[in-house]
């Protein structure tokens, strides 16, 4: 019985030891990952008093983590993504896509096992494709948001992500002043090489 309890105390140590690192720490998230996320908006444009429909959106990004410490990442993103079916029901047949989105954000987050909760802060740009005026306005502004991202295999990952765009309207026939706000419900995965 002693030998047995020594040689599961010993195998159990063994295994241990030789446990892959990502599920260790913060450094299971550290170094660059891409990947790809699919999501929910919804917006608010404050010169038309309407409702808007929720549209589809997508993107792809790319990014790079460094962990300080045993609990804590912070980095560094960039996507490209779209935002399709925003039609306004009462203004019928009016609608709109937000196109060539590109994201540029920073992302701090505490890692609890092989599970990171984050925070997003940053600068978007995009053009707005309408169908009731001449043009194409162009996009700019800010974006913030959290999520939670889950280590599901050494190098792959899921996330959830909510994240709150305001963007400057500006051309397009656009009235000045106008502006544009999104809400963003996504899910994503990541491959971290």
């Amino acid at each position: 019985m002693r030998r047995s309890l020594k040689t599961f105390t010993a195998a159990l140590a063994l295994s241990a030891a030789t446990a892959p690192a990502a599920f260790a720490d913060a450094t299971a998230f550290q170094g660059l990952y891409g990947g790809f996320s699919m999501g929910l908006s919804s917006a608010d444009i404050n010169a038309i008093n309407a409702d808007i429909d929720t549209g589809f959106s997508g993107d792809v990004f790319v990014g790079y983590n460094h962990a300080i410490g045993p609990n804590w990442v912070i980095g560094g993103e960039l996507g490209y993504g779209r935002s399709l079916g925003h039609d306004i029901p009462a203004l019928f047949p009016a609608s709109f896509d937000v196109e060539n989105l590109v994201t540029v954000s920073a992302r701090a987050g505490y890692v609890t096992g092989n599970t990171m909760i984050y925070g997003r802060l940053g600068y978007q740009s995009g053009d707005m494709a309408i169908n009731f005026a001449p043009g194409t306005p162009e996009l700019e502004g800010h974006v913030f948001g959290l999520g939670v991202e889950h280590m599901f295999a050494q190098n792959f990952s899921g996330r959830i992500e909510v994240t709150q765009s305001v963007w400057d309207v500006d051309g397009g026939g656009a009235p000045p002043g106008t502006e544009l706000e999104s809400t963003r419900v996504s899910i994503g995965v990541a491959y971290h090489f």
